[in-house]
């Protein structure tokens, strides 16, 4: 029972990180730029967040095309999850440092944080990436966020109001989320491309594990 308990924690953990409910929050993200500051710093962050999904996107499609391993782990699929989590909640960070004063900037700050963690730990405690797979989907969410924070830092300051619709609109996203489950998942379409890739390109070859390439470096 503790087992079963645990594995549901997990799975409601890793729903926060699916585009079912990041996606929506990036929306209200977007939203709050292009009010507070302008359509450009709005237009800057959605041309961000499509750039990861769609690195993400790619690096997937080759890693089942070419089943990529690096030090003995596997990296077919990088972690969406951990990806969008760490760009997302990684944004919301930045912008409650610059715009939050005392402890409520702790608290998204830290809020924040916690996310990013839970929602990476649970992709590999459910077995459905390795932990290869999750550092890659962080280290890119991390691009992400840092191209963000040097993009946000340079609007003026303004105050962020955490208005009871906004919180309302999260935590109704994310009620939602796990009562319907991640039913946007493309892991099947892009494994179908990848299919056509290996059919059809000799763009994979001979593989050998990745570091046996860096080793050679």
């Amino acid at each position: 029972m503790g087992h079963l308990n645990l594995w549901h924690v997990n799975k409601a953990i890793s729903l926060l990180g699916s585009t079912s409910f990041v996606l929506p929050v990036a929306g209200i993200l977007i939203v709050m730029l292009w009010r507070r500051h302008s359509a450009v710093s709005a237009a800057r962050w959605l041309a961000v967040l499509a750039m990861l999904m769609g690195s993400v996107a790619l690096l997937k499609i080759l890693g089942h095309a070419c089943g990529i391993r690096l030090f003995d782990d596997r990296l077919t699929s990088p972690s969406g999850h951990a990806a969008l989590a760490a760009a997302v909640y990684g944004a919301v960070g930045v912008m409650a440092a610059r715009s939050l004063d005392g402890w409520r900037r702790g608290v998204v700050v830290l809020g924040a944080l916690g996310l990013v963690v839970g929602v990476a730990a649970s992709r590999i405690l459910l077995r459905y990436h390795s932990v290869t797979e999750v550092v890659v989907g962080l280290v890119l969410g991390g691009l992400a966020v840092a191209a963000f924070a040097q993009s946000f830092n340079r609007l003026t300051p303004s105050r962020l109001n955490l208005s009871p619709l906004v919180l309302a609109l999260v935590v109704l996203f994310g009620v939602a989320t796990y009562a319907l489950g991640d039913r946007t998942n493309a892991e099947p379409m892009l494994k179908h491309f990848a299919y056509l890739l290996r059919e059809e390109s000799p763009v994979c070859g001979p593989m050998l594990p990745l570091n046996s390439f860096l080793e050679r470096l």
